[in-house]
This record gives structure tokens, sequence and C-alpha cells, in this order.
């Protein structure tokens, strides 16, 4: 996988350029770099798209704005970008991070839940649990204390995943026989 170059890297220039300072060195790359004076030179057609490309977001006003904001304080900042990076819920003990670098997967829809606690948040048991991270239906992460799970794969197996129907007549046998011997 390739990294992405910065659009003014791309184009030889600061990020302090000016409009016309981001023109002229497109229009000079683009001559350098052209399919038709290059004749099919396949690297210098990919060093064209991505001069096309990176013009195309600088040159336009409002999308170089929308750029400079996701590299400062967005999506592609570094940790610590764009504002307060925890929050703390009142009355609850856990803090919750916002900017969680290469755990944000991990922790996308949440603190990671134990095998007991998931089963619990969607009413299931967890021996069900269990079985389907041994069947690899459910991914889970091995620590310690047991297996963490992410809640929202949790909360798709439970769509997808269809429950058992109750016996007709209600309650099931065993349990008729359990309250009768209790009663006694």
């Amino acid at each position: 996988m390739t990294a992405r170059r910065d659009h003014y890297a791309v184009l030889g220039v600061p990020q302090t350029a000016s409009a016309r300072q981001i023109k002229e060195a497109y229009r000079r790359l683009a001559r350098e770099h052209h399919p038709d004076t290059n004749a099919g030179d396949p690297v210098l057609e990919k060093e064209f798209k991505r001069i096309a490309r990176a013009y195309e977001t600088l040159g336009d006003p409002k999308k170089r704005h929308a750029y400079d904001t996701r590299h400062t304080t967005g999506r592609f900042a570094g940790p610590g970008g764009g504002g307060p990076q925890a929050i703390k819920v009142e009355g609850m003990d856990p803090v919750y991070h916002l900017d969680l670098g290469h755990h944000s997967d991990f922790y996308q829809a949440g603190d990671p839940l134990s095998v007991t606690e998931a089963a619990a948040a969607v009413g299931r048991n967890p021996a069900w649990l269990r079985k389907a991270i041994r069947e690899r239906r459910l991914r889970a992460t091995k620590s310690p204390e047991g297996y963490l799970l992410r809640r929202r794969d949790v909360e798709r197996l439970d769509r997808e995943s269809a429950r058992r129907k109750p016996k007709p007549g209600g309650e099931p046998e065993l349990e008729d026989d359990v309250l009768a011997a209790a009663e006694s």
C-alpha cells in the first residue's frame, strides 16, 4: 500500500502559497508530465493524475480550506490534533478517549466488553458467545482476564443469529418440574 503524498508537496509549493503560485506550479508540472508529450509512459501518467488531483483540491478555495482543516485538526492530523481528546462523564468512573490512534478500530464502538458483559448487553447466554468465538463467527482479543469483544461485533452477531423459540405452552418443561418440586 502506498502512502498518499501531501498535495502541497506534489505541486512543490508551501502551505502559505497564494492561489497564483499554486496555479503556476500546476501549469509547469502539467506541461512536464502530460501523457501526450511523454508517449504513454505509465509512471509519468500516474504522476500527472496525482498533480491534477492536487490542483483540483488546492485550486478551489473551498476545497483547499477543507483540506487544510482536515490536515490540522481532523482525519489526517497527528495525535492530539482537534481539541480535547478525552471526556470524563459526570458520575461515571471511566474516561472516554476520542483520539486512540492505532487502537481506534478496537475501541470504535466503545470500551471492550468481557464475554459475560457482552452476553448481558444482548440478552444471551455467555456460552453462546464463547461458541461463536470458537467457530470464528465473532472476533475476540485474548487478554489475561479472558476474551475482550467489541460491542458492535456482538450486536451484529446477535442481529444475524436466530434466537431459540420458546416451547408451545409457555415455560419449558424442565422448569415446571423444578417449580413443582420446590412448592412441595
